[in-house]
């Protein structure tokens, strides 16, 4: 997440936390004007009363996950997820892959090895490089390719 802001302030202090959190202490501006802006760039502040405040609900209760453009995988990929994500039988593959409409929802902690998963159903090299680079680079359990998500800098692009 990118959010650009241009704050006057007097001071500001951030903490890192961990899983990409932050802590920011900041004096000399409008709470409810920061809010705002946060909020006008389609994001969400959460203001608590003391730092490190911890969250309430356990690690393994929050799905980590990344949205990009369907342009990402082969015409092919297109037709094998959508095939795989209208099965109709008893634990097949659209228990994992499911169609958005737009795109599909890949639940990733469905198999232990997703992405051998993926090779065994016939999805391309590519569909496969990113699906793992976005696992090592971002830890993330739900890869929602979606026709109008962004295209991700550093994968190959399709045009189809």
């Amino acid at each position: 997440m990118k959010l650009s802001l241009t704050v006057e302030a007097d001071a500001i202090n951030v903490l890192a936390l961990n899983a990409g959190r932050i802590a920011v202490d900041i004096d000399g501006i409008e709470l409810a004007q920061l809010i705002d802006v946060v909020c006008d760039n389609g994001y969400s502040l959460r203001v608590v009363e003391e730092p490190g405040e911890k969250d309430p609900l356990p690690p393994v209760a929050r799905l980590n996950g990344i949205q990009c453009s369907t342009a990402h995988i082969t015409k092919a990929d297109n037709s094998l997820l959508y095939t795989f994500s209208h099965q109709n039988e008893d634990f097949g593959d659209s228990e994992w892959i499911s169609y958005t409409g737009s795109g599909y929802l890949i639940y990733l902690d469905a198999w232990q090895y997703p992405v051998l998963q993926l090779k065994k159903r016939g999805l391309s090299k590519a569909c496969r490089w990113l699906v793992v680079t976005l696992m090592r680079n971002y830890a993330i359990r739900i890869l929602h390719l979606d026709a109008l998500g962004e295209l991700l800098p550093g994968f190959i692009t399709f045009d189809w």
